[in-house]
């Protein structure tokens, strides 16, 4: 099956705590968007189609026609909105992003897609390990997620390792150029650096 024919769904991880920021982080906005609805359409031009936001339960709800899911397991962080993604996962891929990381854009997931082949996703390596929360994850990854869970292995950098040892993900190196697009919003300050 070549690289063209791979089909590939996304999920927005919205479901963290944002206990630096102060308030859900899903609802800060850019540029009068909110950040939950800019991922999403970040991924729906990358080519994602459905495009699903992942939340924690007891959050305040989105706009009434966003596909929702929640994390399968209470205070496993991030590992248990990718496992929510990948249980409801119907194409051979899933692009994941965070969505706290507001200068990822559409072109990042269609780079990475082309490192990907049935079975195999992608993830970036940088100088501290990997980015796992804007990568792609193959389907068949849900079984090693799901032992990490099990396991209460919640560390994404330890499941990252895991999945490119059993070659589920390949890690590309990222370009000294492009390090800037993987800033987050944890904090207020961390917003004040990027105009609103």
């Amino acid at each position: 099956m070549s690289q063209e024919t791979l089909s590939l769904s996304g999920a927005v991880l919205a479901g963290g705590e944002s206990r630096r920021m102060g308030r859900d982080k899903a609802m800060l906005c850019l540029k009068g968007e909110p950040l939950w609805l800019r991922q999403k359409q970040v991924l729906l031009e990358s080519g994602a189609q459905p495009v699903t936001v992942v939340r924690k339960r007891g959050q305040p709800p989105l706009e009434a026609n966003v596909q929702l899911l929640y994390d399968t397991v209470n205070g496993a962080g991030p590992l248990a909105g990718i496992h929510a993604a990948l249980l409801a996962c119907q194409t051979h891929l899933l692009a994941v992003l965070a969505v706290d990381m507001p200068q990822i854009d559409a072109a990042w997931f269609r780079w990475l897609s082309s490192f990907c082949r049935l079975g195999g996703g992608a993830v970036v390596r940088v100088p501290a390990g990997f980015e796992p929360l804007a990568a792609i994850y193959p389907r068949e990854a849900l079984a090693t997620v799901t032992s990490h869970l099990l396991l209460k292995d919640l560390p994404l950098q330890h499941l990252v390792i895991t999945l490119v040892q059993a070659h589920q993900l390949v890690a590309v190196p990222l370009p000294e150029s492009d390090h800037r697009r993987l800033l987050n919003w944890n904090t207020p300050d961390d917003v004040a650096r990027i105009p609103m």
